[in-house]
C-alpha cells in the first residue's frame, strides 16, 4: 500500500500557477518514476486536446512528442487536473493504463485557492482515491539518487523526401536498435559492454552507482615493459564518496555498436532493417539523411546493470521517435529534409532535461516560423513563460565542464536576507583580465565586462551564433558602426558604457539602457532602480566610473537600516580561474556604497531583456 509520494518543487510550482488553473484545459500528465517504491513526480506537462490549426499547418498538440522529449526512465505516473473537484473515477479508469509503469496512478487535485495548499495528493489504488502524504523535493534529491546514461553516435536515414519514406524507413530503423541486434560501450571504462544478453567488464549485479565510480577511478600507470602498471582503470571496490554538494546531474557517456554478423536466426531481420532500402524505381529522388543520435536516460542510483539495457534501447527509440517527427515537420513546411541532430536543454523552471531536434548549422535561421511556432507549443505544454527562450540551440545544456567560472556569486549569503533583494536571472561566465592568454591588464575592464554581459545572452539563448568577441572584434565592430577611427584596432584603448551598449546592439541586436550617476556619493540613492531592472530584466549590468569598469549583478536593500549593498563581479582579477581565490579576496562579492569612488562620474549599460521564446 502506497503512504506517500514525492513530488519536485518545480512540478508544484507550475501546478499552482494561474496560467494552469485559469486555463480552459486544466489537465496535464505527470512524469516520473518508483524509486524506493515511492511514486516520485519530476515533471508535468499540459493536457492539451486533439485540435489543428484551420490551415492546417499546426499538426495537433501530441503529448506523446513531450514523452519522447524527456529521458527515458520518466514515465506517464499519473495525472493532475485544477478548478472545482469533480470525482476523477471514469477519467482514471479509462486512462490508467496509459500508466503502465504502475498499477497506482497518481492523482493531484488543484483548486486554485489557498496558494500551493491548494493542492490535493492521491494515489488511484483498488478502483478508488487513497489520500496520500506527499513530500516535495529539491534538486539536490534528484542529483543524489538519479544518474543520467548518455549514449551518443551517428546514423543515417535512406530515404526518399516523402512522409510515406521517412516513415517507413524509420520504423525500419527503430526497428533495428529494438530487435536486440545492438550494444552499449562505456568509452571511459573499454572493457563494459551491455547487451541484451550479457554485461562484462563488470559484474551485471553491480549498480549503476559502481559504474560511475569505475568510469571516473584514475588509470593505471602505463606498464613499463616489466609487468609493472597497466593501461585500465582500476576497479574501486565501493562508489566513489564525496562529501561535495552535487549542483548537477552526474552523467555516464555510452557508444552504440549494431551487429552487422550473419547470423541465421537474425538473417531475416538483417534483410528487412539492418541495410536500409528504398525502392529502386524511384533511386533517384532518394537521399541520405545523416543525423546525431544523442539521447538520454534517467535512472536510480542503485539500479543494476543488466536492467540498464531496456532504458538504454527506449532512449534510443525515444530519440529516433523525436527525429523522425522533426523530419516529418521539415518537410511539411520547408518541403526538404536537412542534417539534424539533437540538443538536450535543462530549463531550471523544469529541473529535469528536455531534447529538442533542430538542423544543424545555420540553413534554418531560428527565427524561421515553424521552429518559433514549436518552441511556443513546448513553451505552453510545460507552462513555461514565453517571455524567455528555454528551448533555442543557445540554451543546449554544456556537459562538458567550463574551463571558465560559472556564477561564482550563487554560493553567496544575501546581507539583507529580510530586506529587498534582486539578483542577476540565468547563467554567465566570468571574464577577467589575463584571460585567453592575452595581457589587456590597466586597460581591458570595460572589455571584460562586456565579454561577461555576451556570454549571460548567449547561455539564455538570445544569440544566434553563441561566441565571446575578442578585444579586437569588440574594436572592430566600433570601428565598423562608425563610432571610433580605424586606428582604434589593436590599440590599448579603454571603452565605456556607451561603446559597451553599441558593441551589444550591433553584435546580438540587443537595446541597453544608460543610466548616468553624477557622483559615487549618490550610488546608493540608486538601489530601487537597479532591485527594479533585476527584477525585470535580470541582465548583468556593466558600471563604468573614472578609469574603472565593473560588473552589477545585484543589489540587496534594507531601508530600516538605510544600508544598500551591491553584488559586484570584478574584471581586474588576474589570477587562475578558481572559485576560492576569486571569492576569498573579494573578486566577487558584496559591497557597501563606499566601494565607489565619491567624486567620479558613473555610467551604467543596463541592458533590455528581448521579449520572446
Amino acid at each position: 500500500m502506497i503512504v506517500k509520494l514525492r513530488i519536485s518543487k518545480h512540478v508544484k510550482e507550475r501546478i499552482c500557477n494561474a496560467e494552469f488553473s485559469d486555463s480552459s484545459l486544466k489537465t496535464g500528465e505527470l512524469y516520473g518514476t518508483i524509486c524506493d517504491g515511492i511514486p516520485t513526480v519530476v515533471g508535468f506537462a499540459q493536457l492539451f486536446k486533439e485540435s489543428t490549426s484551420q490551415d492546417g499547418t499546426e499538426p495537433p498538440h501530441d503529448n506523446t512528442l513531450i514523452q519522447q522529449s524527456l529521458p527515458s526512465g520518466l514515465d506517464l505516473i499519473g495525472w493532475v487536473k485544477a478548478g472545482p473537484y469533480e470525482d476523477p473515477t471514469d477519467f482514471l479508469l479509462k486512462s490508467a493504463p496509459d500508466a503502465f509503469v504502475t498499477d497506482n496512478p497518481v492523482y493531484l487535485h488543484y483548486t486554485g485557492e489557498n496558494g500551493a495548499d491548494g493542492l490535493q495528493t492521491y494515489v488511484f489504488e483498488q478502483r478508488k482515491l487513497q489520500s496520500v502524504e506527499c513530500n516535495i523535493i529539491d534538486d539536490d534529491f534528484l542529483y543524489r539518487e538519479y544518474y543520467m546514461l548518455r549514449l551518443r553516435c551517428s546514423l543515417s536515414l535512406v530515404c526518399e523526401q516523402t512522409e510515406k519514406s521517412v516513415c517507413e524507413n524509420a520504423f525500419r530503423l527503430r526497428k533495428q536498435v529494438g530487435s536486440g541486434s545492438v550494444a552499449f560501450t562505456v568509452p571511459a571504462a573499454p572493457d563494459v559492454m551491455l547487451s541484451d544478453y550479457a554485461v562484462t567488464g563488470i559484474d551485471k549485479d553491480e549498480s549503476v552507482e559502481m559504474l560511475y565510480a569505475m568510469a571516473n577511478a584514475p588509470k593505471r600507470e602505463q606498464d613499463d615493459g616489466f609487468g609493472g602498471g597497466g593501461g585500465h582503470k582500476k576497479t574501486p571496490k565501493k562508489p566513489l564518496a564525496t562529501n561535495e554538494t552535487l549542483t548537477a546531474y552526474r552523467v555516464i557517456e555510452f557508444g552504440l555498436l549494431i551487429k552487422k554478423s550473419k547470423d541465421e536466426l537474425d538473417e531475416k531481420l538483417r534483410r528487412e532493417a539492418c541495410n536500409v532500402t528504398i525502392d529502386r524505381r524511384n533511386e533517384d529522388q532518394a537521399v541520405k539523411v545523416p543525423f546525431q543520435v544523442d539521447c538520454l536516460s534517467m535512472v536510480h542510483r542503485t539500479k543494476k546493470l543488466d536492467k540498464c539495457f531496456d532504458n538504454m534501447v527506449e532512449s534510443v527509440d525515444c530519440s529516433l521517435g523525436l527525429i523522425e517527427a522533426a523530419l516529418l515537420e521539415q518537410l511539411r513546411h520547408q518541403q526538404r529534409l536537412y542534417v539534424s541532430k539533437c540538443f538536450h536543454m535543462l530549463p531550471r523552471e523544469l529541473g529535469h532535461f528536455v531534447t529538442c531536434v533542430y538542423p544543424v548549422g545555420d540553413e534554418v535561421s531560428e527565427l524561421d516560423s515553424f521552429l518559433q511556432r514549436q518552441r511556443e507549443r513546448m513553451h505552453k505544454q510545460f507552462l513555461l513563460k514565453r517571455t524567455r527562450p528555454c528551448f533555442r540551440k543557445g540554451n543546449t545544456y554544456q556537459f562538458q565542464a567550463s574551463k571558465l567560472l560559472i556564477n561564482p556569486h550563487q554560493t553567496l549569503a544575501v546581507p539583507h536576507p529580510n530586506g529587498r533583494t534582486a539578483l542577476v536571472d540565468g547563467v554567465y561566465t566570468y571574464h577577467h583580465y589575463m584571460q585567453d592568454e592575452f595581457d589587456d591588464k590597466g586597460w581591458g575592464c570595460a572589455y571584460r565586462s562586456l565579454q561577461t554581459l555576451v556570454s549571460w545572452f548567449n547561455l539564455q539563448g538570445y544569440s544566434g551564433k553563441p561566441s565571446i568577441p575578442t578585444h579586437k572584434a569588440i574594436q572592430e565592430c566600433l570601428v565598423r558602426v562608425g563610432d571610433k577611427p580605424a586606428n582604434l584596432v589593436g590599440s590599448r584603448q579603454w571603452i565605456g558604457s556607451t561603446e559597451v551598449s553599441i558593441c551589444l546592439n550591433e553584435l546580438l541586436g540587443i537595446d541597453s539602457r544608460i543610466m548616468c550617476v553624477t557622483h559615487g556619493s549618490e550610488m546608493v540613492d540608486y538601489g530601487p532602480q537597479l532591485l527594479h531592472h533585476f527584477q525585470l530584466e535580470g541582465t548583468p549590468i556593466m558600471i563604468g566610473g573614472g578609469v574603472l569598469a565593473h560588473t552589477i549583478l545585484g543589489v540587496s536593500m534594507n531601508e530600516e537600516m538605510g544600508d544598500t549593498k551591491f553584488l559586484i563581479l570584478d574584471p581586474h582579477y588576474t589570477g587562475a580561474d578558481e572559485l576560492g581565490p576569486v571569492l576569498g579576496k573579494g573578486w566577487c562579492g558584496w559591497k557597501g556604497g563606499d566601494f565607489w569612488d565619491k567624486t567620479a562620474r558613473y555610467n551604467l549599460c543596463m541592458p533590455q531583456c528581448p521579449r520572446r521564446c
